[in-house]
């Protein structure tokens, strides 16, 4: 509809243009003053049009800085995500590191300070390796105590050049003599297959039948059997059945105990070479 409109204005002022020029100065006033009132809906026609199309543009810009600024946002964003996760994984690592300096500072035992470096995942609950060997220190020996500032984490076992292999509280192949710290119940602490809840737990047995145990105790090293000093912290005993004929014929008590060092999320261990000079 606007299109024909605004041909026929345009061919309306041509032709009023070449009349205007063969007329006399009063017929060419009275047409002028005609074809400004006749045309005058042709020009707001034309006006609307053009601010209509401006009006389209002015969106259509708007739309795309609106897209464009929506896109920066998006990567400003990622990128203020991603430094707050590196925030996050150095304020984690100083916090850790900074647990560890002020253990290692206020132990009475010669630490040898070292880095998991390798987990087999068929054997997660077993064994690490950290980046220890005798080349770092001659005194670094099997079957030496592993800690961490939270609690016991195992004992080595092979020690090579530069890497030495570390047998976990939980494996069944770590036995302490253990002593509780309320009821003062004497046994062994032994890793354990079993995984309760995703952690694997060791069973603290061969407790006396006098002694009552009791869930929520700390579970501590007794210092007999040599190879672990005493008071070093094992566990929370999770399980303290009765005693019970249907358990161990009713000879002895035994529990479960949760091991207080995060073995799953092992990074910085200490190895316990012996007392301070």
């Amino acid at each position: 509809m606007k299109g024909p409109v605004l041909y026929f204005g345009v061919l309306a002022i041509l032709l009023v243009a070449v009349a205007c020029y063969f007329l006399p100065e009063p017929a060419r006033d009275t047409l002028r003053q005609w074809s400004m009132e006749t045309l005058s809906p042709v020009f707001r026609t034309v006006g609307w049009m053009r601010d209509r199309q401006e009006g389209v543009a002015d969106r259509l810009r708007t739309s795309d800085d609106v897209l464009e600024e929506m896109r920066q946002l998006r990567e400003k964003l990622a990128q203020v995500e991603t430094d707050n996760s590196l925030l996050r994984g150095h304020q984690e690592e100083n916090a850790r590191l900074r647990e560890m300096l002020g253990f290692k500072q206020q132990s009475p035992y010669r630490l040898l300070a070292a880095k998991v470096v390798e987990r087999d995942p068929s054997n997660w609950w077993n064994a690490v390796i950290i980046d220890r060997g005798y080349e770092d220190d001659p005194a670094l020996a099997p079957d030496q105590p592993v800690v961490s500032p939270r609690g016991v984490v195992g004992k080595t076992g092979t020690v090579g050049r530069f890497t030495t292999r570390v047998i976990l509280v939980v494996d069944e192949n770590c036995k302490i003599s253990a002593v509780s710290e309320a009821s003062r119940s004497r046994g062994i602490a032994q890793g354990s297959t079993s995984i309760n809840g995703g952690r694997p737990n060791c069973r603290f047995t061969f407790i006396s039948r006098e002694f009552e145990l009791a869930v929520g105790e700390r579970v501590f090293t007794t210092g007999l059997g040599g190879a672990f000093p005493a008071n070093l912290l094992i566990g929370i005993v999770t399980e303290a059945p009765p005693l019970s004929a249907d358990r161990n014929f009713g000879l002895y008590r035994d529990g479960t105990v949760e091991p207080t060092a995060d073995l799953n999320d092992l990074r910085e261990i200490f190895v316990i070479l012996g007392l301070k000079n």
